[in-house]
């Protein structure tokens, strides 16, 4: 898991990680991962930039990556449009049921991404 942007994403990403290993998922470094999860920021231009190149430089690794955060939150099917590299690019309302969601992109199936309502 990477983790951009505010104390905010540290705590989210910190229950993610809680999440995840509860439902059987070891934490790795992103060097030995078969799925990296990003949470990015997308409060300003240098950080949504940041974050984009975070997702692709996590792309280069060979690993299967997950955008989840603000940005993923803010753009959602739009980010996921026009960055093929991500497997998935989830909401917020998925975090509960994140560790599915990775099992699914782990296997190959296509995993619905996030359309913002407001």
């Amino acid at each position: 898991m990477l983790t951009l942007g505010c104390a905010r994403n540290e705590v989210d990403s910190e229950e993610l990680a809680g999440r995840l290993t509860g439902s059987g998922w070891e934490l790795a470094e992103a060097d030995e991962a078969e799925v990296i999860v990003v949470n990015t920021c997308g409060f300003v231009e240098q950080a949504k930039k940041d974050s984009v190149d975070t997702l692709l430089a996590a792309a280069d690794t060979g690993a299967k990556v997950v955008a989840v955060g603000c940005m993923a939150e803010r753009y959602g099917k739009e980010l996921a449009d026009s960055m093929p590299e991500a497997a998935a690019v989830l909401g917020f309302d998925e975090y509960p049921e994140l560790a599915q969601r990775l099992d699914e992109v782990l296997h190959g199936k296509s995993v619905e991404s996030h359309v913002p309502v407001d």
